[in-house]
């Protein structure tokens, strides 16, 4: 059986010094176990429709969901277009793109702790996604910075130089990574370029990797040391369509290792990438999953639960793959971007759906609530 100990009690027990009655037994050992206790749904709004975005709570225990869960705590809107959200140590980290913010709260009890505003020359700039290392949250943004927030202080201390409109980011042994999709404007006459910024947090040098391969380089994960790119292509197919949909590893120096398969939107999880291959005027969406160990590729699930898929997401440590999806307009095949949403769980090993529940409008990323403690095993 597990023991949980404060550390003031460690303190005493180690002062004391340990006695066996049993040559044959050892010393307990002191791990450090990370837990989930439920997910955040990040719903981002819609914008046109004048619907602010919201937070949808799913608990573990109860196995049910609330909504509108940070407005509950606080009696504020988080604002329109949520596009980010990390769990870091005690407190929660949401990003509002259009409100140049990020909202700090109370994991458990959502009340708010501080907000910090996202400004490049006294200007608010659109942040985008975030992730955690080294005592810090870092935020890519939309106005070629990455910010760096201090989690003791809860202020932007740090912001490094990433490429043309950078979406997603990752962190890996003291460096940050970032999609930078120059806004999808490949094949447009007027455009950036599309790239991957490698930022040395220590020193802040960043180097802005380019490929003629690169259209839209937009999410961007770490899985086992190596890094992995998702480009969501151009609109340049018949009809308008999407094409050159792809999911890429990366070398060390930043070329292109090798092409893994068409990849509409990613999450990565347990030596594992999952993948909704889905393109705009395209084929049928796609459920697959890609091993990185045994660089295997093959179907997840059918996802016939899922009408309209936005978003996946994986919670690791309970091994639940998350794929929030819009209803249906009434009478069509297209989706009803300002009706609240669903989210559909798969066990992460072999796809079979564990349930579904409802979220708000324009559910995305599904963010795990978790907790480190120390445990003596």
């Amino acid at each position: 059986m597990k023991k949980y100990f404060s550390f003031a009690a460690l303190a005493a027990v180690a002062a004391l010094g340990f006695t066996s009655c049993d040559d044959q037994d050892s010393a307990p050992v002191l791990e450090q176990v990370t837990t989930s206790e439920g997910v955040f749904v990040v719903n981002s709004g819609n914008q046109s429709g004048k619907i602010d975005g919201s937070l949808t709570y799913y608990d573990y225990n109860t196995k049910t969901a609330t909504q509108n869960v940070y407005q509950a705590a606080n009696g504020k809107s988080l604002g329109v277009t949520l596009p980010g959200c990390v769990v870091y140590g005690s407190k929660l980290y949401v990003v509002g793109s259009v409100e140049s913010t990020v909202f700090i709260a109370d994991r458990k009890t959502l009340k708010e702790i501080a907000t910090v505003k996202t400004e490049v020359d006294g200007a608010g700039v659109k942040g985008r996604h975030a992730v955690a290392g080294g005592g810090y949250v870092f935020v890519a943004s939309y106005a070629n910075t990455v910010f760096a927030i201090d989690t003791l202080t809860n202020t932007i201390t740090k912001t490094f130089k990433s490429g043309d409109y950078s979406d997603g980011i990752c962190y890996q042994d003291g460096y940050l990574y970032t999609g930078d999709t120059d806004y999808g404007r490949y094949g447009k006459e007027t455009h950036g370029t599309p790239s991957v910024t490698k930022i040395n947090v220590a020193t802040g040098e960043s180097t802005i990797i380019t490929n003629e391969k690169f259209r839209n380089p937009t999410d961007i994960v770490s899985v086992d040391g190596r890094i992995f790119v998702q480009d969501k292509g151009y609109y340049g197919g018949e009809n308008g369509g999407q094409i050159e949909q792809n999911l890429y590893e990366l070398a060390a120096d930043g070329s292109i290792k090798k092409e893994i398969g068409e990849a509409s939107t990613i999450a990565a999880g347990n030596d594992k990438i999952y993948i909704i291959s889905a393109p705009y005027k395209g084929h049928a969406p796609e459920y697959k999953v890609y091993d990185v160990k045994s660089d295997e590729l093959k179907t997840f699930c059918k996802g016939d639960e899922v009408k309209y898929p936005n978003m996946i997401s994986v919670d690791p440590v309970k091994n639940i793959v998350y794929i929030t999806s819009y209803q249906l307009k009434s009478g069509t095949t297209s989706a009803d971007y300002k009706a609240a949403g669903y989210v559909v769980m798969y066990d992460g090993t072999s796809g079979a759906c564990l349930g579904q529940f409802e979220c708000g409008v324009g559910g995305g990323a599904v963010i795990p609530n978790t907790k480190v403690e120390k445990v003596f095993k």
